[in-house]
């Protein structure tokens, strides 16, 4: 055997441990992501029709946790939830176009995101690039309206290198919830959670207290600000909308809930410019129902400060259920 095939076989085999982590890291993130995976798991499956495979729903919910936690699917009746944890519109409007193209349009669209949600990017680097969350083909475009608008958040530094890392699965990317996992020790947790959301159509909770009377951080912003992250989130619930009515689905654009002392807490300016943030926003959409007023529910019905526990959820689900499916 010559020198050089020596070599390159040293060279083989010295690549096939990173080979193996890097097939182990694409084909078994069960095995290893953290607890916020199993969601937006459920998310892109559903939006691409690999769950509820040649079923289509009358309703689809949209939003972030406040949403995945506050509307209950099999009370509103045939719905489906693809809310995640920690998204904007962003993430839910690609995810949305996606869901139109492997299924019928709804005959409603629910659409709820915390207020800071309006403004605020505080999950793009550790869950949409993390979790692969636009589609690979929707980069270019997504990318483009981030540097119109000059979104920090989506273009920090290194965003092109973390988000290949991210598609490749390298070891600098997801090395560090491996170790930690022991390669497949959350695959029993996240499996369970996976079930318990199909079986829900997408209802998750957040939170593990039985009642919560203290403020959200939502009490500690004094105005909505308006940069380039909050321009592109804007850019972003104007597509989503427009994708709403260029297929004819209802809007029903709400609010989530708040307990009482967030309420009391919340800035003036603040408030202010959120109410007149969601009346200009809905001016996009023709057939839509939208609310400015937050629901003020008692500390007793929140799992934390931000979401509703179980007996929240149901009062949150039928009061909406009263208001705008009862009478459609």
């Amino acid at each position: 055997m010559s020198k050089t095939v020596k070599f390159i076989a040293k060279c083989i085999l010295a690549a096939v441990p990173a080979i193996l982590l890097v097939g182990f890291t694409l084909l078994c993130p069960l095995g290893y992501m953290d607890e916020e995976y199993p969601a937006w798991r459920f998310s892109k499956r559903t939006a691409q029709g690999k769950e509820y495979a040649g079923d289509d729903f009358d309703t689809v919910i949209l939003g972030d946790s406040g949403a995945m936690s506050a509307v209950i699917p099999r009370d509103i009746g045939s719905c489906v939830n693809i809310a995640a944890g920690g998204a904007t519109s962003i993430e839910m409007y690609y995810m949305f176009a996606q869901y139109l193209d492997n299924h019928a349009a709804p005959d409603n669209a629910v659409i709820m995101f915390a207020p800071f949600h309006y403004w605020h990017i505080d999950n793009y680097k550790t869950r949409t690039v993390y979790f692969k969350a636009i589609p690979l083909t929707k980069l270019p475009e997504l990318y483009g309206n981030a540097k119109a608008c000059d979104a920090a958040s989506v273009l920090y530094d290194g965003y092109i290198t973390d988000e290949l890392s991210a598609r490749c699965g390298l070891p600098n990317k997801y090395l560090p919830a491996i170790n930690a996992a022991r390669f497949t020790g959350r695959y029993g947790g996240n499996t369970a959670a996976y079930g318990k959301l199909t079986e829900s159509f997408g209802l998750g909770s957040f939170g593990d207290l039985e009642e919560c009377y203290d403020e959200s951080y939502e009490a500690s912003y004094e105005d909505m600000v308006i940069d380039g992250d909050a321009k592109l989130i804007t850019l972003y619930m104007q597509k989503l909308l427009k994708l709403c009515s260029d297929n004819g689905i209802h809007v029903i654009l709400l609010q989530p809930a708040v307990n009482t002392a967030t309420y009391n807490g919340l800035g003036v300016h603040y408030y202010a410019s959120y109410r007149n943030y969601i009346k200009q926003i809905s001016s996009v959409c023709e057939d839509i129902e939208y609310e400015t007023n937050l629901r003020v529910y008692d500390g007793m019905y929140f799992s934390d400060t931000s979401h509703l526990n179980a007996a929240g959820a149901e009062k949150f689900t039928a009061e909406i259920r009263d208001t705008y499916f009862g009478r459609r």
